[in-house]
């Protein structure tokens, strides 16, 4: 099977992101596969991973109509797009899971519907370009094969909203355990276990996401006044990081605690600073090991790797990440709230915690972020409900 086409990503000297589809032979980018990408979706401000993700879509398109011997602008020229069973072995070409060593299994669901998704957007775009004014009957066509290609892709199958991903109290001792600096379970090497231990913490106490911690700069943090601030910052000059972390929520200030206050300076101050390089760059978690990128802030690759690492230590923890924190945040800032000698009306606590997570006042997002605590709070209610029947409760018939 061929493997004629990649994807390349580089920064612009503006510090815009950007991506190419390109000859891997050759090195040199294929021509109407950027157009795409430049017209269709960069030019309306789709984010990079947008862009990354269509590229990556349209190499396996490439390479499907390659091993198939179709030439599709020749086929689009001739009015002769694909026959039904083209169609279905181009449905289960982009279902293989494509590895570097080899071609190996199947993707997710959703990964499979977004490769079909791209693609008959793509065909439909390139065969509108190449036909420049179709008449009814030729856009008639383009839009069935469109049609087609779409029909083909598996049920979409969103998250399940009624899952809880918050930790329990079993697995977050398990996790403060394993990040303990100096722990004989502590899985990571001296000089980065107080800076994995403090990203966890951040996470954990202030509900982050990933891309915003990745993102915090030493001057976010205003040891003076005990807070943080969340920027979102998008194409950086200064951010060497490709695919660059980015803050998704609202900007916003975050009050800091004794104990991250505490532990943020001691990071700063001490295994930070003696890092090579760690002065050339503000931002806070940096590359620790020796090599090209020592220094450098951290990649959303190492971040990744953290946490699959304590995965790997601790069965309870097997499905852990950096999400799974965010959602314990909502759940614990539900249970302080409910334990308060002076309850909070529900609408401020929904102003407060959408303000500390950075969604937009009455968005309903904190909804989702709150699922352990109703659930436990349903089933206080049942239980309460029926014993304070059980004294009424209906002779049993014979």
């Amino acid at each position: 099977m061929s493997n004629s086409f990649r994807t390349t990503s580089f920064s612009m000297s503006s510090g815009e992101r950007y991506c190419l589809v390109i000859d891997r032979v050759t090195e040199l980018p294929i021509y109407h596969p950027n157009l795409f990408i430049t017209t269709q979706l960069r030019n309306k401000s789709d984010s990079f991973s947008t862009m990354l993700s269509a590229a990556n879509n349209i190499a396996i398109l490439l390479r499907f109509l390659e091993d198939r011997n179709i030439n599709l602008e020749e086929r689009i020229l001739g009015r002769d797009l694909f026959e039904t069973y083209e169609l279905d072995d181009l449905r289960d070409f982009t279902q293989q899971r494509f590895s570097k060593v080899a071609d190996e299994g199947v993707v997710s669901s959703i990964t499979h519907y977004m490769r079909l998704t791209t693609i008959a957007q793509y065909i439909s775009w390139y065969a509108n370009h190449l036909i420049k004014l179709p008449s009814t009957v030729e856009a008639r066509q383009i839009k069935r094969v469109e049609t087609q290609i779409k029909s083909r892709r598996p049920v979409k199958r969103g998250r399940n909203r009624d899952q809880d991903r918050s930790l329990d109290e079993v697995q977050l001792e398990a996790l403060f355990e394993i990040i303990k600096v100096g722990s004989e379970h502590n899985p990571f090497g001296e000089q980065v276990q107080r800076r994995n231990r403090l990203m966890i913490l951040i996470l954990y106490y202030l509900g982050i996401r990933g891309g915003e911690l990745l993102n915090l700069r030493i001057s976010d943090i205003d040891f003076a006044k005990h807070q943080l601030k969340i920027v979102r910052r998008a194409d950086e000059k200064d951010d060497p990081r490709i695919q660059e972390p980015n803050a998704k929520t609202l900007e916003r200030t975050i009050p800091l605690g004794e104990l991250l206050s505490k532990e943020l300076h001691e990071y700063i101050a001490g295994d930070r600073r003696k890092v090579t390089n760690a002065k050339r760059n503000n931002f806070l978690f940096i590359t620790h090991k020796k090599g090209p990128t020592i220094g450098q802030p951290i990649s959303k690759s190492s971040y990744y790797k953290i946490f699959n690492i304590v995965k790997s230590v601790a069965p309870q923890l097997y499905e852990l990440t950096g999400h799974k924190l965010r959602h314990t945040w909502n759940r614990k800032f539900s249970e302080k709230m409910d334990s308060m000698d002076e309850p909070i009306s529900e609408e401020k606590q929904d102003q407060i915690r959408s303000y500390v997570m950075g969604w937009k006042q009455g968005s309903g997002t904190s909804t989702h972020y709150n699922k352990r605590f109703v659930q436990e709070q349903a089933q206080k209610a049942a239980l309460a409900l029926q014993s304070n029947s059980g004294t009424r409760l209906p002779k049993q018939g014979l």
